[in-house]
């Protein structure tokens, strides 16, 4: 155990070690995780194999070999090692050594990440992580991070709902669900997140955050962005390094729209948002204590729940018993407290009540456990937030009419662009608005080079002026088209505000 958590810093189960292309066919590679070397290899066919570090012939660093077919070789003496360990060849002598092998890895290597199997005695794994379903999603869009901290702390930010406030820019979560079986663990949030991660400062958007984790190692964050239909995967895999370090394996997908390029803009959006919103715990992980009995307030989530989930992934090191002095006869009088109390904590813990909808056993025993779960209060329902006041358009001529006297210079300092809208329908027209300078000139028709073009039925374009129909939803579900940066469409409200005084 290391000095900063009362629990080893190397848990068990399944964690990402690398991503395939990290390792390339005939190619051997040394990984450090969990305190040790790890020797990866790729055969010319493309198997993948995770093996330990030393040639069980005379101690030779396999990591230091090359791969020849379907073998790794020893830099040593050229023994050659199959995919499972097992040693084929040994290229002077005339009969290979009996048990002639080394000690493998369990290893997978499915949706764009490697996983090993990690368990202190050496086990056999217990669980196995679910292929995701890729059909329908955006390709894979990596990051590396090493922080000083421990996997537990990485995955307890995902029930922490309290932070996510003056940290990430939400506002309030409520707990919809806690589902918990054997290694996996679900987490299901509805929140009010701020729409400043991804340059959309004005917004406010309604969020429902679905997490699943499958061991300590494993984190699946599906956010459904419901005023807007879209949908991001976010993956964290937290590893141990050694007792102090971890590295935290990052992916990130969108669900794909109608719009091709649109989805790729977004998908940019989310995923430097992703680079830039997460690491935000990283010093917070880096300098904090654990508390093994945490002052817990209403609202701070299923923290118990999730820390009481974890004890199964940990394989404590034996005591060796301790000769037994004999017993005074004053402390023969004394009561067994201590085994009383042991057995109590564990009635207690046996006996804990399942989890309500907010995630809380209402535990408020005096174990180690207790408080742990008076993370939520009566919030009450939800209030209907309240929409800024916007002008009420009679036509799309009535908008684009008002257009420069609604412009905001401010908003748009050095911007120089040309903004056209194509709308089609029966009431079909084409405008264009070239800003530069700090002012703007509106022309009805079309430009040979806009820098960015809306195009939708006038109808849907009225219907989104007034607020009665989602920018973001109309253009993520194929209603409106974009063509050029989303990051100017998403400018536009401030360029062009519906309620300025004209």
């Amino acid at each position: 155990m290391g000095a900063r958590f009362p629990f080893p810093s190397f848990p068990r189960g399944w964690f990402v070690i690398g991503f395939p292309e990290d390792v390339a066919p005939g190619q051997v590679k040394t990984f450090r995780y969990f305190g040790q070397d790890i020797v990866l290899f790729r055969t010319e066919s493309g198997v993948l194999a995770a093996v330990d570090k030393v040639c069980p012939h005379l101690g030779a660093h396999l990591g230091g070999g090359h791969v020849k077919g379907e073998c790794l070789r020893c830099p040593f003496h050229d023994w050659g090692f199959r995919s499972d360990g097992v040693v084929v060849d040994v290229p002077y002598a005339p009969k290979i050594p009996p048990k002639a092998a080394v000690r493998t890895w369990h290893v997978r290597e499915q949706n764009g990440v490697i996983m090993v199997w990690y368990c202190p005695k050496g086990q056999a794994p217990t669980y196995e992580i679910p292929v995701l379903d890729e059909d329908g999603w955006t390709g894979n869009k990596t990051v590396r991070w090493v922080v000083r901290s421990h996997p537990q702390e990485v995955a307890e930010n995902t029930v922490d709902c309290s932070h996510l406030g003056p940290v990430h820019h939400v506002g309030r979560t409520d707990v919809l669900s806690v589902e918990q079986e054997g290694h996996f663990m679900r987490v299901v949030l509805h929140m009010e997140a701020s729409g400043a991660p991804i340059d959309m400062p004005d917004e406010f958007n309604d969020v429902q955050l679905d997490v699943k984790l499958h061991g300590i190692g494993q984190i699946v964050s599906q956010t459904t962005v419901l005023t807007s239909d879209m949908k991001t995967r976010q993956r964290i895999y937290p590893t141990p390094i050694d007792e102090d370090t971890i590295a935290i394996f990052g992916v990130s997908n969108i669900r794909q729209m109608p719009d091709e390029g649109y989805t790729h803009e977004i998908e940019d959006i989310f995923y430097k948002a992703f680079l830039v919103d997460f690491p935000k715990d990283f010093p917070i992980w880096e300098n904090k204590a654990y508390l093994d009995k945490p002052m817990l307030a209403g609202g701070d989530g299923p923290i118990g729940r999730y820390r009481r989930w974890c004890r199964q992934f940990y394989d404590y090191p034996e005591v060796a018993a301790q000769p037994q002095a004999t017993p005074t006869p004053a402390a023969i009088a004394q009561p067994i407290t201590a085994i009383a109390k042991l057995k109590g904590w564990l009635r207690a813990l046996s006996q804990a009540p399942a989890a309500n909808n907010n995630g809380s056993d209402g535990s408020n025993g005096n174990s180690n456990d207790a408080g742990l779960d008076a993370h939520l209060i009566d919030l009450g329902p939800r209030k209907p937030r309240p929409v800024a006041a916007t002008s009420k358009f009679a036509s799309v001529g009535d908008y684009f009419d008002s257009l420069e006297r609604r412009f905001n210079p401010a908003a748009a300092g050095d911007l120089q662009a040309v903004i056209q809208w194509v709308l089609t329908g029966d009431k079909a027209c084409a405008y264009f608005a070239e800003i530069k300078g700090g002012s703007v000139q509106s022309v009805a028709g079309t430009h040979p080079a806009p820098t960015i073009t809306i195009e939708m039925s006038a109808e849907d374009y009225l219907l989104m002026i007034n607020g009665e129909l989602n920018g973001a939803r109309a253009f993520s579900t194929g209603r409106g088209r974009l063509r050029g940066p989303v990051r100017l469409a998403m400018k536009m409200q401030r360029l062009f505000p519906l309620d300025a005084a004209v």
